[in-house]
C-alpha cells in the first residue's frame, strides 16, 4: 500500500514539471495565429483577450528574436594567411550562389576567417546536409561542428 501511495504522489509532482518544457516547434511561430486557424477536422479556437496581452506577447517574442540556441553548423573554409579575408569573402559568395536558401556566416576568430554554413537543430540534419556538400570538390573538407546558431526558420 505504501508503494502505491508514493508512487501517486510521485506522479503527481512530477508530471506537472514535464509539462514546461519549451516545445521547439513553436519558436518563431505566432500562437494567437496557429490557435486561430482552421484545424483538420475543421475546428478552430477563438480567443478572447486584451490587446494589452496580445502585444506583451509580441514584445516577449521581439527581445527573445536575438537569442541563439545549441545547433550545428559546417565548416567551408578556415584560414589565417595573409589573403584569408578576401578567400574567405569569395568562398560564402561562392556558397550562396549554390545554396540560397542555407544561412552562410562569415567570422574572425584570433587569427583565422572561417566560414561557416546552415543552422541545423539536430546533428542528423547536418550530416545530410554535408553529405550533399562533400559531393562537390570545393568542400572536401567541410566539417560538421556544434555551435550556437540562431533559431532556424520552421
Amino acid at each position: 500500500m505504501k508503494r502505491y501511495l508514493l508512487l501517486f504522489f510521485t506522479l503527481i509532482f512530477v508530471a506537472p514539471l514535464s509539462a514546461q518544457i519549451l516545445d521547439s516547434l513553436l519558436i518563431n511561430r505566432n500562437i494567437f495565429e496557429i490557435l486561430g486557424t482552421v484545424g483538420p477536422s475543421g475546428n478552430r479556437v477563438e480567443l478572447v483577450q486584451s490587446n494589452a496581452l496580445k502585444s506583451a506577447v509580441e514584445q516577449q517574442v521581439i527581445q527573445n528574436s536575438t537569442k541563439t540556441i545549441q545547433g550545428y553548423r559546417i565548416r567551408i573554409y578556415s584560414s589565417n594567411v595573409q589573403t584569408a579575408r578576401s578567400t574567405s569573402i569569395a568562398v560564402k559568395e561562392e556558397f550562396e550562389a549554390l545554396f540560397p536558401e542555407v544561412k552562410a556566416y562569415l567570422n574572425y576568430v584570433n587569427i583565422d576567417f572561417r566560414v561557416t554554413v546552415g543552422d541545423f537543430r539536430t546533428k542528423a540534419e547536418a550530416i545530410r546536409f554535408h553529405r550533399e556538400l562533400t559531393v562537390m570538390p570545393q568542400y572536401q573538407t567541410a566539417v560538421v561542428l556544434k555551435e550556437a546558431i540562431s533559431y532556424p526558420k520552421l
